[in-house]
């Protein structure tokens, strides 16, 4: 009696999906080793950096969305607040807003709109306390 069968099955691992594979990481390597090796140059301040003269105008958004100018104690309304900026601040100031987490983003807006139209710069910051 001959059990031997007919059909036997191959037991050989497919190479060119490995080789794929070793290539691709071999691309993979060399492109990080490439990045890492050139990095960018940062000029660094020797002596520290030279302090900043312009006056910077904080105003306050409360969550009743009222407006408070540096630290002054009554607020101002929307309709007033363009002037007010506009009289509190100077050439090359910039704005520090600080902005409640319940106010209103339309008061936010308002104001980086405000200065946006006279070329102000402008600092967005969290709630100051």
């Amino acid at each position: 009696m001959n059990f031997r069968s007919e059909n036997k099955i191959k037991i050989e691992g497919g190479m060119s999906s490995m080789t794929d594979l070793v290539f691709l990481l071999l691309i993979f390597f060399i492109v990080i080793s490439t990045m890492i090796t050139a990095g960018v140059n940062i000029d660094v301040p020797k002596n520290g950096g030279k302090s900043s003269n312009k006056k910077i105008l904080t105003i306050n958004i409360n969550d009743k969305n009222e407006y408070f100018i540096d630290k002054k104690k009554q607020p101002i309304s929307s309709e007033n607040i363009e002037s007010a900026i506009l009289k509190n601040i100077g050439k090359d100031s910039i704005i520090s807003l600080y902005g409640s987490e319940e106010s209103s983003w339309e008061a936010t807006v308002y104001v980086i709109d405000i200065a946006k139209q006279n070329d102000f710069k402008i600092s967005l910051n969290g709630n100051k306390k």
